[in-house]
C-alpha cells in the first residue's frame, strides 16, 4: 500500500488540539472512530497497544517527526493511518528532545504486518529530509501533502 492510500485527505488532522503525547494519540484514534474506520472499543484497545509500544521507547524519532504505531492488532481489519500536524509542537519524548510537529499514526492487523513495516520505513525516511518535515509542519493548508507522500513512495517504495 502507498502512503497516499493509507493517508488520504480524510485521514488528515490539519491542526492537532492535543498538547501532549497521550492527548495526540487519543485525538488521532478518535478521528478513526469519527470517520467510521474503527469502533470505539477497538480504539481504546489500540490506544493501550500504542502506549505499551511507547513505553519501550519513544516513536518520536527526532526533527519534529513521530510515528506512533501498533501492529498485529486482532481488533483491526486493515492497515490504517492518520496524519496529524501541530504547528506549535507537542512534547513527545523525542530522541532529540525537541517538540513534535508531524505525526503519522499507523495501526494494522496481524495479516498486514509486512505492509505495516514497509509503510513505517517509508515514513521514517522522511526523517532524512528536514526541509520536507519543516514544510509539513508549517504549510497553512497542507497544499502539497499528497505530492510529498507520492514522492516518498516513488523514491523509497
Amino acid at each position: 500500500m502507498t502512503l497516499v492510500e493509507v493517508f488520504p485527505r480524510s485521514m488528515w488532522i490539519q491542526e492537532l488540539k492535543g498538547r501532549d503525547k497521550k492527548a495526540v494519540i487519543r485525538e488521532m484514534l478518535n478521528h478513526l472512530v469519527e470517520v467510521g474506520k474503527l469502533k470505539d472499543d477497538a480504539a481504546r484497545k489500540v490506544e493501550k497497544a500504542i502506549h505499551k509500544r511507547e513505553s519501550q521507547g519513544s516513536t518520536a524519532i527526532g526533527k519534529g517527526l513521530a510515528i506512533p504505531h501498533a501492529k498485529a492488532c486482532p481488533f483491526v481489519k486493515e492497515l490504517l493511518g492518520v496524519f496529524g500536524r501541530s504547528r506549535e509542537g507537542v512534547p513527545f519524548d523525542s530522541v532529540d528532545g525537541g517538540l513534535v510537529h508531524v505525526v503519522f499514526l499507523v495501526i494494522s492487523s496481524e495479516e498486514l504486518a509486512v505492509q505495516h513495516m514497509g509503510l513505517m520505513k517509508r515514513i521514517a525516511r522522511m526523517h532524512l529530509d528536514e526541509k520536507t518535515l519543516r514544510f509539513l509542519a508549517r504549510d497553512e493548508k497542507l497544499s502539497s501533502m499528497e505530492e510529498i507522500l507520492e514522492e516518498v513512495d516513488d523514491n523509497f517504495g
